[in-house]
């Protein structure tokens, strides 16, 4: 207390208000601050000065060739653009006729009896286990200009065949005939075979269309054929694979449906 009363007495506080804690902690986080600031700073300054520095190294460069300028352009906002005239549509490009296919069917003469409603009749020219096998043999009779195509079964105890057919014909005694002709030719041994149950793709179409869907079933490894008549209004049938009953022909359809195509069984 008497201490406290001389301090008083001379006109000064105590000294703990005086140089009270708080001060000096102030102080020493100022420093800290603004050295950080000085700090953050230099970080900042230098890239703008290497910079400022390279440019102007550059700019001193006798090879220095500066930009063009981008040359100026008026927009109006206002003006309607241009009327663009409609691109004339190409016609879409047909694909080449198969050698002896639907193309050379139709362009055959028609038999001595006239054109049918059905033909049910075909020559069996041989069975396969192979499909390449069976394509080459159908190759083979188109090019002595015969309707060749094959058909895919599955029979009971044997398994899967490729058969190949030749040629279409409204009664056995046309068919008769026909082998003959063929084995004249030096074409393989066919023999008369009752086929009354074929498998139409799509519907009736006009022949270049007809054309077209044979060339996408030819690529997939089924080949395609037509009746030997007139088209009926210029639309064609394109069928596939000749067969006894539907039942038969229900394998081959299923692989048809399975390529994306649209099959169904018809009369021959």
């Amino acid at each position: 207390m008497a201490e406290q009363d001389v301090h008083q007495e001379n006109g000064h506080p105590p000294e703990s208000k005086i140089s009270g804690e708080g001060w000096p902690r102030r102080g020493k986080a100022f420093r800290r601050a603004a050295l950080w600031g000085g700090f953050l700073g230099l970080m900042l300054l230098a890239p703008m000065v290497f910079l400022v520095g390279t440019g102007v190294k550059i700019a001193r460069d006798p090879d220095f060739v500066p930009a063009p300028r981008a040359e100026k352009v008026t927009v109006d906002l206002f003006q309607k653009p241009a009327r663009r005239e409609p691109e004339a549509k190409s016609e879409p490009l047909l694909p080449e006729p198969l050698d002896h296919g639907i193309a050379a069917m139709l362009a055959a003469p028609s038999s001595a009896g006239g054109p049918s409603d059905t033909y049910p009749f075909t020559l069996h020219a041989g069975s396969f286990r192979n499909a390449a096998r069976a394509a080459d043999q159908v190759t083979a009779l188109r090019e002595l200009g015969r309707a060749a195509f094959s058909a895919y079964v599955t029979i009971p105890g044997m398994g899967d065949w490729y058969r190949v057919f030749c040629g279409n014909f409204a009664s056995r005694e046309e068919a008769e005939a026909a082998r003959e002709t063929l084995l004249a030719q030096g074409g393989t041994e066919a023999s008369p075979a009752k086929k009354s149950v074929a498998l139409a793709v799509e519907g009736p179409l006009p022949v270049s269309d007809a054309l077209v869907l044979e060339s996408r079933l030819h690529a997939l490894g089924f080949f395609a054929y037509v009746m030997p008549r007139p088209p009926a209004d210029g639309r064609v049938q394109v069928l596939v694979g000749a067969f006894q009953t539907e039942s038969r022909a229900g394998v081959m359809r299923k692989r048809l449906t399975k390529a994306g195509f649209e099959a169904r069984a018809v009369r021959r």
